[in-house]
């Protein structure tokens, strides 16, 4: 009986994620740093942010760009802990709707992160 010829079988591939972006919070200063890191995939969601829907939402809703953000204004005013300074540094890089992210801010405490970001950088 003659050999069959090896034939190429096409692996499954996963989902091609065309925006997606690496988020990181850091919080503190010194040996008191705290640093958060997640990767959120959109269409179709993914990663491992813990609010993904609403952040792919939120950042689509701004066509990518991380100034234009909705933030949250269901939270309303930061109240007392306005004034309160405990500096957040948020950063984005990645890819979205085709081009290249490179977002990086620093803001004066959670509050005004949460105004301004709404849950894209609640990691």
């Amino acid at each position: 009986m003659a050999e069959r010829p090896a034939v190429a079988v096409p692996h499954a591939v996963g989902p091609a994620y065309t925006e997606y972006v690496q988020l990181t919070a850091v919080t503190g200063v010194g040996d008191k740093e705290r640093r958060q890191t997640r990767l959120l995939r959109c269409d179709p969601v993914g990663g491992d942010h813990p609010h993904a829907q609403a952040a792919c939402r939120d950042i689509t809703a701004a066509a990518g760009d991380f100034d234009r953000l909705p933030g949250d204004p269901v939270r309303g005013v930061c109240g007392a802990g306005s004034a309160l300074y405990d500096p957040v540094t948020v950063s984005a890089t990645g890819t979205w709707d085709g081009a290249t992210v490179d977002y990086r801010k620093t803001f004066v405490n959670q509050c005004r992160l949460r105004l301004a970001t709404g849950l894209v950088f609640d990691l």
